[in-house]
């Protein structure tokens, strides 16, 4: 019996919010790219950038208490200004009546007063850090399940929330600093293991122009040159394959001194070893 997507997908644990009534209700806040909130399919501003610096810093640990001293080192640093605790307030008053005015406030958050700070409680469905942690791990459990189908569909639609380096424009602080890194390699984590199960369904014709430009775009990463040389040497390319090895160690030796690690020297090997069977002259027959 042949079972289809459609089935699959039905079958496999899906997110405990409904990603199409999220997406219909126009509401969401988006970390994954520059600060970004909208309401009713539309943008709006939050116009200072101690607020958007306070939202932030309150949304990266979503439903969590935030002291006063961790939201008072992300707005001013490790010299806050003798005033920086009633400054706070006036933020967070700021933030909660701009929480109101666009009917965010209720159903969607609600920033709420708890010792020793806030909390700013959120429909996980509307957070896109929350939803792309979501995705990736059922598109995981799919993998190890085998519907690799399935989840190189769930990474596409993890992977499609990213906007551009997260909370791009607020990385100032540590603890912005250091979710954006987190998030940047995550997206690129996911992006890897989607292009290893396209590889698996055999769709390597369709990888070599991503791939191009992925190798490109990170010239220093061997992941992508690895992976650039398997589907090359896969559709009959096996010398473009080589020279981008030759291209990335180059870069490697010369901007970090190394030599490539371990991952890029198998996919090269592989490369030069299925090229002499390829080669090898046939024995004549008896």
């Amino acid at each position: 019996m042949t079972i289809t997507l459609e089935e699959t997908i039905n079958s496999v644990k899906q997110p405990a919010y409904d990603l199409q009534e999220i997406t219909h209700s126009g509401v969401a806040l988006r970390l994954l790219g520059p600060l970004e909130i909208v309401v009713r399919s539309a943008e709006v501003q939050l116009p200072q950038r101690k607020l958007r610096q306070l939202l932030a810093t309150l949304l990266i640990r979503p439903n969590a208490i935030v002291s006063n001293e961790s939201l008072i080192r992300e707005l001013w640093g490790d010299r806050p200004p003798a005033t920086a605790l009633a400054a706070l307030r006036v933020y967070v008053s700021q933030l909660r009546k701009f929480l109101i005015r666009y009917d965010l406030d209720g159903r969607w958050c609600t920033l709420r007063t708890r010792a020793p700070g806030y909390q700013l409680q959120v429909n996980e469905g509307i957070l896109d850090t929350v939803c792309f942690d979501r995705m990736c791990a059922l598109a995981a459990e799919s993998a190890s399940a085998g519907h690799h189908e399935l989840a190189a569909k769930q990474y596409r639609e993890a992977l499609d929330l990213r906007r551009g380096p997260t909370l791009e424009g607020l990385r100032e602080s540590s603890a912005l600093s250091g979710t954006a890194l987190q998030y940047d390699e995550a997206w690129m984590s996911a992006l890897k293991r989607r292009i290893d199960l396209d590889l698996r369904l055999g769709r390597h014709l369709e990888l070599v122009g991503e791939l191009s430009r992925l190798v490109a775009e990170n010239p220093l990463s061997e992941g992508f040159c690895a992976r650039l040389m398997t589907v090359l040497h896969r559709s009959g390319r096996s010398g473009d394959a080589l020279a981008a090895y030759r291209h990335t160690r180059a870069h490697l030796i010369e901007e970090l001194g190394i030599e490539p690690g371990l991952e890029l020297r198998l996919a090269h090997q592989a490369v030069l070893a299925d090229d002499k069977v390829f080669h090898m002259p046939l024995r004549a027959s008896a």
